[in-house]
């Protein structure tokens, strides 16, 4: 099976609107069900462990071509887990649930990197990345409108149905539809690299090394992303009375005015300094979650700040979308930054490793959380500003991820000219004239 932009966009589109309808809502469902933040965290843990176990058999499938297989597998995941949320989670099914979390994780964001690699060419990462961020976007939010409103009147099983429904014209869409002549990638046939790449071995993934110091920042991205998906969804759901329709409402309106933004900045990404972006957007990225602290710590998991008479209402969702912007074009940025070296290096290993070491990173960092709030015995009462207060200055180790020289900008010595400039985002004790004697010094050796 050839995979083309025809599979990535459906592929992402399909799943994109079935997470919306319920696995977006599966921190607060936890919540709901009297599961702590400690719960919370362990379930995180496991959904780390489930992703890594099931990488390993996507990685051989991958290796024999067997896209059929893995496109069909994402969806039976996917159902699976819906499935398991329509049970009262005792403690099997919660272990279970969270396992089938990381194997549907696997197989979806695996497949998608896998899928958008090929597509894409080193000139149209940022462009690409960007088209499909707003087809993602906004069918993930018409799935959480649609999915926020089932569970507030018609419970999960509605959602069962309706997500096996759109499975089922997914895998037909996908898997029978042949691909027609004119139906290529945005790579000319000569430019598609090719996908036999072997599968890892565990020696290859321990010995995973090289010299844009991407094995720290996989290992930073995991637990970020998903402060990002479950712990933030988790404020909102608390800002917005805990409601799953108003936490849909608010987050589809959020989207439709980030999405506007991001058009015209997708395509423009491609063409101006990487680095100077990559800077500005580490700070933002650290800046938005400064805002996340001071907007919690407003507000407990009891109290909605919604119902404050102190709160202001447009600065409580001007800030939400300010928080919303900061972070997407970080992640636009990032994963910009991400697969062009991916490209530079060998694609598949490349992202291979980024998931094995992200996933040990959320098993890691998110079971030590776990254990220290159980040991406590207090897993209530848990203010969230500071998770996010202290989760701002890790984000600029985000900073650590080498420079990319850029052709786009004319500036071949990008590299050599801002590494002390990037270096202080890690190391702030770095002598100021150490910098500027450095730089000077360079560009009195171009001249």
């Amino acid at each position: 099976m050839q995979l083309t932009s025809r599979h990535f966009y459906q592929f992402s589109g399909f799943h994109s609107l079935i997470i919306g309808l319920l696995p977006f809502f599966l921190p607060v469902l936890l919540w709901d069900r009297g599961y702590s933040i400690a719960g919370i965290a362990a379930f995180i843990s496991l959904t780390g462990v489930g992703f890594i176990g099931t990488l390993w058999g996507w990685d051989r499938l991958r290796e024999h071509r067997q896209w059929k297989a893995i496109i069909l597998l994402s969806f039976i995941a996917e159902l699976c887990l819906v499935a398991l949320l329509a049970i009262d989670t005792t403690s099997v099914v919660f272990v279970g649930l969270a396992l089938i979390n990381g194997a549907y994780n696997c197989f979806y964001w695996s497949t998608q990197r896998a899928m958008f690699n090929q597509i894409t060419t080193a000139g149209n990462t940022g462009r690409t990345f960007g088209n499909i961020q707003i087809l993602v976007v906004v069918l993930l939010k018409v799935g959480i409108l649609i999915g926020g409103y089932l569970l507030e009147n018609n419970g999960v099983t509605p959602i069962l149905v309706l997500s096996l429904v759109i499975a089922s014209i997914a895998a037909w869409q996908l898997l029978t539809r042949n691909n027609s002549p004119h139906e290529i990638s945005q790579k000319s046939s000569s430019d598609i690299r090719p996908t036999n790449e072997p599968a890892l071995s565990l020696s290859e993934i321990v010995g995973f090394k090289d010299n844009h110091r991407s094995k720290l920042v996989f290992l930073l991205d995991g637990p970020f992303l998903f402060l990002e998906s479950y712990f933030w969804v988790l404020s909102l759901y608390f800002l917005t009375q805990q409601s799953f329709l108003t936490l849909g409402v608010v987050v589809v309106s959020l989207t439709l005015l980030l999405s506007i933004a991001f058009y015209f900045i997708k395509n423009k990404i491609d063409n101006i300094n990487q680095q100077k972006v990559f800077t500005v957007a580490i700070l933002l990225y650290a800046l938005s979650w400064l805002l996340r602290g001071d907007l919690s710590a407003n507000n407990s998991a009891g109290n909605s700040v919604v119902n404050s008479t102190e709160f202001n209402h447009i600065t409580l969702y001007s800030t939400i979308l300010i928080i919303g912007f900061l972070t997407t074009f970080f992640r636009l940025v990032f994963n910009k930054r991400f697969f062009d070296l991916a490209r530079d290096n060998t694609p598949y290993r490349y992202l291979l490793c980024k998931s094995y070491y992200s996933q040990f990173g959320i098993a890691l960092a998110f079971g030590l959380i776990a254990l220290l709030l159980f040991s406590t015995g207090d897993q209530t009462n848990i203010d969230m500003s500071v998770v996010y207060f202290i989760a701002s200055p890790f984000a600029l180790i985000y900073g650590a991820y080498s420079i990319l020289y850029s052709s786009t900008t004319g500036d071949s010595d990008i590299s050599g000219r801002h590494t002390q400039m990037l270096s202080s985002l890690t190391h702030p004790f770095l002598s100021i004239k150490q910098y500027v004697t450095t730089r000077h010094s360079r560009l009195v050796n171009k001249r």
